[in-house]
């Protein structure tokens, strides 16, 4: 019988400090099912897979989480945009940004003399769509 190898993100993403709604954000994520315009539009959803918020760009997760204006202040501010910004170069999937943060080794991710990095980036990610949800539907922050 044939070998099953596990993609050793599922494991980092169970063990996080932080909420479950957080964790199954990140599931889905990189599952590719976070239902942003070009996904939708992919799934031949009538949708124009402009961002709605900025108009800047096309919304896929790379932009709602990282290129998006919202999202740079956001990184920046937590003193990750260095690390975002190599991670961004590294594939143009933002799926594949975010696993790639994730799985980082921990000597790459002592930022601020904090030890829970990846907890602040499944965070922060979460807080992104979250907002980002609520401008869309046009629903009070």
């Amino acid at each position: 019988m044939g070998r099953t190898t596990v993609n050793p993100i599922w494991s980092k993403i169970w063990k996080l400090a932080c909420p479950a709604k957080v964790k199954i954000f990140l599931w889905h994520m990189l599952h590719g099912t976070i239902p942003c315009r070009v996904t939708l539009a992919n799934r031949h959803v009538k949708v124009s897979p402009i961002c709605p918020i900025c108009s800047e760009g096309l919304e896929d997760t790379k932009h709602m989480l990282f290129r998006f204006t919202k999202a740079k202040e956001v990184w920046k501010r937590l003193g990750l945009d260095d690390i975002i910004e190599k991670a961004c170069e590294i594939d143009r999937a933002g799926e594949a940004v975010l696993e790639y943060l994730l799985l980082l080794p921990d000597q790459h991710l002592w930022i601020l003399g904090c030890h829970n990095v990846r907890e602040m980036i499944a965070i922060s990610a979460w807080y992104l769509w979250w907002e980002r949800r609520k401008l869309v539907h046009n629903e009070k922050i």
